[in-house]
């Protein structure tokens, strides 16, 4: 790199100085781009994955069929409190858990995957992953998630 003379235009200074920054934004451009495209928890926006049926709580209680209630909050979160019965899975989906899933799924059982709220990404990761894994086809999500429970709850009182 040359050192800067008082005889160089700014003009000449203000390309030099645009040519570097775009070098610089297209080395920090590729690994952001690698990062995203191969990260394990990519955003749901460059996914093409097929969505579950989300299902509200009122239609749930409604069913005849068994059903099995399945947590995929935190440790904590459920710990806390969860809706009666049901089976905690966890956030990152381990195969203890899907094993868990696995031993209380009876044939004609219904499963609905919970987690925190509407915005709330791991419960659809989570039904996905059991019908993949487990080649369970009744399975759904709770619309509204932990968060729709409750306020259910709260109307009937």
């Amino acid at each position: 790199m040359q050192a800067r003379t008082s005889t160089e235009k700014p003009t000449v200074l203000w390309r030099r100085g645009a040519r570097q920054a775009a070098l610089i934004l297209l080395v920090a451009l590729v690994p952001a781009v690698l990062a995203a495209w191969f990260h394990p928890r990519r955003s749901g926006w460059s996914q093409d994955q097929p969505v579950i049926p989300e299902v509200e709580w009122t239609a749930v209680r409604q069913w005849r069929a068994p059903v099995l209630l399945v947590d995929v909050r935190s440790t904590a979160a459920y710990e806390s409190e969860h809706i009666p019965g049901a089976l905690w899975l966890g956030e990152s989906i381990g195969y203890d858990g899907m094993v868990a899933v696995a031993r209380a799924w009876q044939p004609g059982t219904r499963v609905v995957v919970y987690c925190d709220s509407p915005r709330c990404d791991v419960a659809q990761a989570a039904a996905r992953r059991l019908r993949r894994e487990l080649g369970l086809q009744d399975v759904v999500v709770l619309k509204g998630g932990w968060s729709a429970w409750i306020e259910a709850r709260r109307q009937r009182r």
